[in-house]
This record gives C-alpha cells, sequence and structure tokens, in this order.
C-alpha cells in the first residue's frame, strides 16, 4: 500500500523555508494527520531533519525521503543541500544522512541568535524547535534582569535572555557537555561576559542557588525523564518547593513541562500544591507556529507565573 505523502508536501509548500531560519515544517505528532503522527518534519538550514518514532521498512523510507528530496531540489536547491533521517522507535535513536552533506560545524538561526546542532551523533540536537515561544518571552523579559536557568541544556534561555540586554545569566545543568556547548554558543554569539555555567545537579544545589538569589526570572525547563537523575512527574515538586526561596517582588516564573501524560490542569494543581500560594498563574504561552496540536493537554506545557501579591 502507497502511503499519501501529500501533507508533508503541502507543509513544504507553506513553510517559511526562504526565511533561512530555524522551523518546523510538518508537526505529525500532534495529530493533525493521523496515518502520519508518527513523523516530524524539520528545517535546520541547509538541512532537512526527518524524524519518525515508528519504524519505516526500507521501501516506504526510500520513497519518502525520495519524494522530499525531489520538492527540495526543483524549489530551493539553494537553501536545502541534504536530508537527515532520524529514526526514534525503541531505545536507541539512529541518525542517517540520505542525501547531500551536512556542514561541519553545523549553526543555526532563530531572532538573530545563533546555536550549534548536531544532525548526526545525538538524538537530540541541541536546540528544541517546539520552545521558540519560550525563548521569545525570555528575550522580552530579560532586560537589566538576573536570570536563572535552570535545566539549561545547551542554554537556549541564556541565549535568549542575554540577546534580550539581561544583566547575568546563571545556567544549571548536570551535564558538563552540554554546558560546553552553551558556553561555545553564547561565544558564537559575543556573550562572553555576565553569563555562568553550573554542573551541578539541581535537587541537591540549592544552596548555591538561595547565595545568588533573588532572582528576576527564572526558568524551570526539565527533562521529561532523564535516567538516573530526574523524573518529572516525581521530581518536579521537589523544585518548586524551593523556588519562593529565590524570589524578589516582581519576579517572573516561566515553567514548563513536555509529558503527554500531565495535563495542563494536573502541572498547575502541582504547581500550586508544592508553591504554596507564593506565586500566581499568569498565562499558558502560545504554541510555537506550524506546532499544530489537537489536544493541547497533550503538547508542551510553557507556564508563566508572577510572585503573589506583587503588583503588575
Amino acid at each position: 500500500m502507497t502511503t499519501n505523502f501529500t501533507p508533508l508536501i503541502m507543509a513544504l509548500e507553506s513553510a517559511p523555508i526562504l526565511n533561512n531560519e530555524l522551523c518546523r515544517v510538518f508537526h505529525g505528532r500532534g495529530h493533525s494527520v493521523e496515518a502520519l503522527s508518527h513523523l516530524n518534519l524539520d528545517f535546520y538550514p541547509p538541512s532537512l531533519f526527518l524524524v519518525s518514532y515508528d519504524e519505516i521498512d526500507e521501501k516506504t523510507l526510500h520513497q519518502l525521503t525520495e519524494t522530499l528530496w525531489q520538492w527540495a531540489q526543483a524549489h530551493h536547491p539553494e537553501l536545502i543541500t541534504s536530508l537527515v533521517y532520524q529514526q526514534r522507535a525503541g531505545v536507541q535513536s539512529q541518525n542517517t544522512v540520505m542525501f547531500g552533506t551536512l556542514p561541519n560545524k553545523h549553526t543555526v538561526t532563530e531572532n538573530g541568535i545563533r546555536f550549534l546542532v548536531d544532525l548526526q551523533s545525538r538524538q537530540n540536537t541541541g536546540i528544541f524547535p517546539d520552545m521558540r515561544s519560550g525563548r521569545e518571552f525570555v528575550m522580552a523579559n530579560s532586560k537589566h534582569g538576573k536570570v536563572l536557568n535552570l535545566f539549561s541544556y545547551t542554554c537556549g534561555f541564556s541565549l535568549a535572555a542575554m540577546q534580550g540586554g539581561a544583566d547575568h545569566v546563571m545556567n544549571m545543568d548536570m551535564s558538563k557537555g552540554v554546558l560546553k556547548v552553551g558556553k561555545q554558543n553564547h561565544q558564537l554569539n559575543g556573550f562572553d561576559k555576565g553569563v555562568s555555567y553550573l554542573p551541578h545537579d539541581i535537587l541537591k544545589s540549592f544552596g548555591k542557588l538561595k547565595k545568588a538569589a533573588p532572582f528576576d526570572l527564572i526558568i524551570v525547563d526539565p527533562p521529561s525523564f532523564q535516567k538516573g537523575s530526574f523524573i518529572l512527574t516525581k521530581d518536579y515538586q521537589k523544585v518548586l518547593r524551593r523556588l519562593p526561596e529565590l524570589l524578589n517582588q516582581t519576579t517572573k516564573l516561566l515553567l514548563c513541562a513536555n509529558s503527554p501524560e500531565l495535563s495542563e490542569d494536573a502541572f498547575k494543581a502541582l504547581i500550586d500544591e508544592h508553591t504554596q500560594g507564593a506565586i500566581t498563574f499568569v498565562e499558558r504561552l502560545a504554541p510555537t507556529d506550524r506546532f499544530i496540536e489537537i489536544d493541547s493537554d497533550k503538547s508542551l506545557k510553557a507556564l508563566v507565573y508572577k510572585m503573589s501579591h506583587s503588583p503588575d
């Protein structure tokens, strides 16, 4: 049976490829096209990055990648010079360059910020496209601020804060490897001052954070699951309980969860229970453009909070 890949081509035709910026092209995981709900397609200039969360047989994969590549060569051969496929089914992901070649030092741009990415050797590329709206919020709320970026990964939020005029950003992540990439990202953008990198287990390091407090903006964006270190449904509350110690009267917080099992209401209830009224819900950030979701409870949740009883 031949799979109909027309929705992918239609998504390519409407995607902002000419902007030459990182973007989602087709968000199958949002279940807007059920037959293709296992597929995502992103543009990491100059590469298309196709991800499948189910196994695809060789014939179908050949047909799909050939269809995408032919479209790319017919419409934007100067902008799209490679196509990478990532198989995400099972425990281990596997990345394959199907067409073309990737840059030796691959960087992509978003809102004037450059990010190092790796489409070949890792499951995660170095930046999460769905969090663009979160980075834009941080950029707009960092001017002259002291920012805390917990579970910082490669420091995307820190880059956004520095671009937005933050005085200082403290990044904390237990992985020295991702913080090293984060530091390289800052150097790439000329952000050499006003940034610190702490390779610590957040759950064991609140003493350091309390000494550095208070912060004007706090971002908490943990992994849903990280073997041996963090399980969102068990460990998030441990972070939430300590957050009130880090606030001033005007602190804003961006609290994120990317777990389909945790609904928005359940996430809000978790926050309310474990911060004991210290913070108040303001808004849920709108999804990043082209992340069309049928069920918003299963999608990324990025919630903005502020200190309770603080002036607007």
